[in-house]
């Protein structure tokens, strides 16, 4: 069969060209306004600012100080209210500076003598043990073998062991053994005399005695006696260390010696 003669009519009548814009006619490049853009951009710019408040905040509350007083030292310590703090040797203060507006919380371990600014309430950690505060100085010693907390000026509030008492000046709260006790008349210049690198004791374990001259002199002290007496007396840092160890065992004929 010859194709030559063949003709074939097209069904549409319409070019290619007029097809075509026919079918796409109705569909437009989608365009964003200026008003969803400005609000695209401020949709992005609240969430950024977000993002750095949240990551801000995250670390004004981890992030911490920690202030360390070292065997044989003291180190006094301004808190960003102003608060001072004196801590004792082989002692630890730990606070957030960058969340002090928010909580006044300190951690201590050791000992430390305070004098804080009146103001939002000031408050003391150590371990289970809380102190509570306006404005007031007073005194901590958290250690191992005994805690105690003694008010020389204002009020502080004191909880341990599930106890709470509210001291007034020249009262102390002490919670030895698990035995929660009050006194209400002590002799504070005593108590803090450690500021001035003098140190008193009052029917005293003779352990406890040897434990606070090994830390105030960075010594560790050896006996081949037995230790089992209290012990009342008093001696200055001014001293050699051989000196004082000779005047805390005298009355008991122990000989102390500083190990090597």
């Amino acid at each position: 069969m010859e194709t030559n003669n063949i003709k074939i009519n097209p069904k549409w009548s319409k070019s290619k060209d007029e097809i075509w814009d026919e079918i796409f006619a109705n569909l437009e490049t989608k365009q964003t306004s200026p008003k969803k853009k400005r609000l695209a951009i401020w949709q992005y710019a609240a969430a950024a600012v977000a993002a750095v408040l949240i990551v801000g905040t995250s670390f004004a509350y981890l992030y911490t100080t920690t202030e360390t007083a070292e065997r044989g030292s003291h180190l006094a310590i301004t808190l960003p209210d102003g608060s001072n703090v004196n801590l004792n040797a082989e002692s630890k203060l730990s606070y957030k500076p960058y969340w002090w507006f928010a909580s006044r919380d300190v951690k201590l371990e050791g000992e430390a003598y305070f004098e804080v600014k009146s103001g939002s309430k000031f408050t003391v950690l150590s371990g289970q043990n809380e102190v509570n505060v306006l404005g007031t100085s007073f005194n901590i010693f958290a250690r191992a073998e005994k805690y105690s907390v003694t008010c020389l000026t204002g009020k502080v509030e004191v909880v341990a062991n599930r106890d709470k008492v509210v001291l007034t000046p020249n009262m102390q709260a002490t919670l030895n053994s698990g035995i929660f006790n009050v006194v209400e008349t002590i002799n504070t210049t005593q108590t803090i005399g450690w500021t001035q690198n003098k140190f008193s004791f009052i029917g005293v374990p003779l352990p406890d005695v040897v434990k606070e001259i090994e830390r105030q002199y960075d010594i560790h002290v050896s006996t081949t006696s037995t230790m089992d007496y209290l012990y009342t007396g008093n001696f200055s840092k001014e001293k050699e260390p051989e000196v004082v160890l000779e005047i805390v065992g005298k009355p008991f004929g122990i000989t102390l010696d500083i190990e090597q």
